[in-house]
């Protein structure tokens, strides 16, 4: 178990509900522990569930009252802390708090569902707070590795995208054809080809000399041309 240090301690201020009493909740208590979270390293962005401990304290009316949190032990998302609850600087509970954390991290995710065969632009894109657990080695969450891309299937609005489910934009499709140009010692020969299967801007594809029935791979440069390597 990862034992955090007991120095490490966190006040949180609550101010009172009204003149006849004064309550720390749920949402007080979490707040608290989050901010421990924070303090402790784990980031400003913790999610936290409780299963054990009091986490709801009803106290004569108060000025000030204050959470005190020490022992923070963490591990494998689970969670146990020491509480204590001050009001005007004396003590009015305390409590062991016992539960499951989950760090969050932010990326980005489709706006709205992306068709098949749609090219990703900033429209379609959001951010969105997820659980680090939940992704899986093969997720894209960065913006940059998605602007651009083309679908290969449908991406549902707010879920993850998975590696599979983009490619690099087609620009050269199979049947199609295209200015094959070809270089070497300063000489430029161009000649109309058939591409013979579907290529993104950078991508090696076989092309056909449809006059000769010779067979020749290029690289696709754009939509309309495709560089053929000097042998």
């Amino acid at each position: 178990m990862r034992l955090l240090p007991v120095i490490a301690l966190m006040f949180l201020t609550i101010t009172a509900a009204s003149a006849e009493e004064t309550t720390v909740d749920a949402a007080g208590m979490t707040e608290a522990v989050r901010q421990e979270f924070a303090e402790q390293g784990f980031g400003d962005n913790v999610e936290v569930e409780f299963f054990g401990g009091q986490t709801k304290f009803e106290f004569a009316p108060a000025g000030q009252v204050k959470i005190l949190l020490s022992g923070l032990n963490a591990e494998d998302s689970k969670f146990t802390v020491d509480a204590e609850i001050f009001a005007d600087g004396t003590p009015v509970g305390k409590t062991r708090l016992s539960g499951r954390y989950f760090v969050m991290v932010k990326i980005w995710v489709p706006a709205k569902d992306i068709e098949r065969g749609k090219v990703i632009t900033a429209d379609d894109l959001q951010t969105a707070d997820v659980r680090a657990n939940r992704l899986r080695e093969d997720n894209v969450t960065a913006y940059d590795e998605l602007i651009g891309k083309q679908a290969v299937r449908q991406i549902k609005e707010g879920k993850p995208v998975s590696t599979r489910d983009i490619r690099e934009e087609i620009v050269v499709y199979k049947g199609q054809t295209v200015m094959a140009v070809y270089e070497h010692k300063g000489l430029q020969i161009t000649t109309k080809m058939e591409a013979q299967e579907n290529g993104a801007k950078g991508q090696r594809i076989k092309l056909l000399n449809t006059r000769s029935g010779k067979e020749v791979f290029g690289k696709v440069m754009n939509k309309n041309t495709v560089e053929i390597a000097a042998e």
